[in-house]
């Protein structure tokens, strides 16, 4: 039985606006006349900014509650930003009345006046801004026994230097030889200490492989002098291509627990999380009920929670294609005997066969396996450093 996401998608164009600018992407796509939407997203910014083209033309934007005009002459200030172009018939109402080239020209005078302020990161993150918090409280990940063959080079970084910058592409796969990394999610609201890599231990997870120009999702820094080996990516890439679809159906749904987690965490850290309501929902998997099967969701919705007392702590939430269940040879610490499931109204899943997956997992390279495990541990790792943060945050 199948696990393969045959979800499509309209995104033509997709990119950094740190490469190129909000006016050369509109003078590109205005160049074409194109009609779609473009979507921006900033970790710097609370709401997406759309912007509507017709004939490539701009008609209308928005920005939060910012509308029209106004809105696009904010966008023009978002200098760390990714976009997305998305090919589709618009029909929302002309607002914006000006012709493209005058856009362009006025959006870039008023960033260049002042007038619109710039959104992105610092020219670069000091350790020090990022020690409110005691050091004690961060978990530290320890990796397996290095495998050599597959490092191509070595390098060495000093004190505080950023190894991975958030939203930015880059698709390197490193192994901490020696030293400590820290892991940082940026919100808007600041930056969230997540969790400490030491020797052994991968800087990058396996959703590297499943998009060769993958974004970014967190900070490294180096904490004193650190020495990287970098890895054959070329080659651990091929050998994935290579898996079934099967298995690499349910890497994909490990990939998105960890960074749906990592997100929660950064935000259960700065105090930014929200209670979560189960009143429409119903209990569908816990430690006494489906305790070995695992299941692809087909439709609906899913929470993965941990309870506390009466406190319900949302792990992650899980969508169609995503699988639920105990999935032994990818242990994360969830579902069943550490979590619980809790389902919408109209869900439907597919229980699944995991022998051969699990035959094929096992005749893995070991560093590719090795990079899975990777995974799996800084998922049950941060978990646990979410929910202390929210049992602590709602003991104070």
């Amino acid at each position: 039985m199948g696990l393969v996401d045959k979800m499509k998608s309209n995104v033509v164009l997709k990119g950094s606006l740190s490469f190129i600018n909000l006016g050369e992407l509109l003078q590109l796509l205005g160049g074409s006349g194109s009609t779609g939407i473009v979507k921006i997203t900033s970790i710097y910014a609370n709401d997406p900014g759309i912007i509507y083209l017709v004939e490539g033309n701009p008609v209308n934007a928005d920005c939060g509650e910012v509308k029209g005009l106004n809105a696009i002459n904010a966008m023009f200030g978002w200098i760390d930003a990714q976009f997305e172009f998305i090919n589709e018939p618009v029909s929302c109402p002309k607002i914006i009345k000006k012709n493209r080239m005058e856009i362009i020209l006025d959006g870039l005078r008023l960033v260049d006046d002042g007038i619109i302020p710039k959104l992105g990161r610092a020219p670069l993150l000091q350790p020090a801004s990022l020690m409110s918090n005691d050091d004690s409280e961060l978990p530290v990940v320890k990796g397996p026994l290095i495998d050599y063959i597959y490092i191509l080079d070595e390098e060495e970084f000093a004190d505080g230097k950023e190894i991975v910058i958030q939203e930015k592409y880059g698709n390197w796969l490193w192994v901490v030889l020696q030293g400590t990394v820290e892991v940082v999610r940026l919100l808007p609201e600041g930056p969230a200490r997540i969790v400490r890599l030491t020797d052994g231990s991968f800087i990058g997870s396996i959703g590297s492989l499943f998009e060769k120009t993958k974004i970014r999702s967190a900070t490294v820094l180096s904490i004193g002098r650190v020495q990287l080996g970098v890895l054959d990516f070329d080659r651990i890439f091929r050998e994935f291509t290579n898996i079934s679809e099967n298995l690499k159906a349910l890497l994909k749904s490990l990939e998105k627990r960890f960074k749906e987690i990592s997100t929660n965490c950064a935000e259960a850290i700065l105090n930014k999380t929200q209670n979560l309501n189960l009143n429409d929902f119903k209990l569908y998997i816990s430690s006494d009920k489906n305790n070995d099967r695992a299941y692809q969701i087909k439709r609906g919705k899913a929470f993965v929670v941990r309870k506390n007392k009466n406190q319900f702590i949302k792990l992650c939430q899980l969508d169609p294609g995503d699988i639920v269940g105990d999935v032994p040879f990818l242990n994360t610490s969830h579902e069943p005997d550490s979590a619980e499931v809790y389902v919408s109204k109209d869900f439907e899943a597919m229980e699944i066969d995991l022998n051969d997956p699990k035959e094929e997992y096992d005749d893995l390279s070991e560093t590719l396996k090795n990079l899975i495990k990777h995974t799996a541990s800084c998922t049950i790792v941060t978990t646990n450093r979410l929910v202390n943060t929210m049992i602590k945050g709602s003991a104070g």
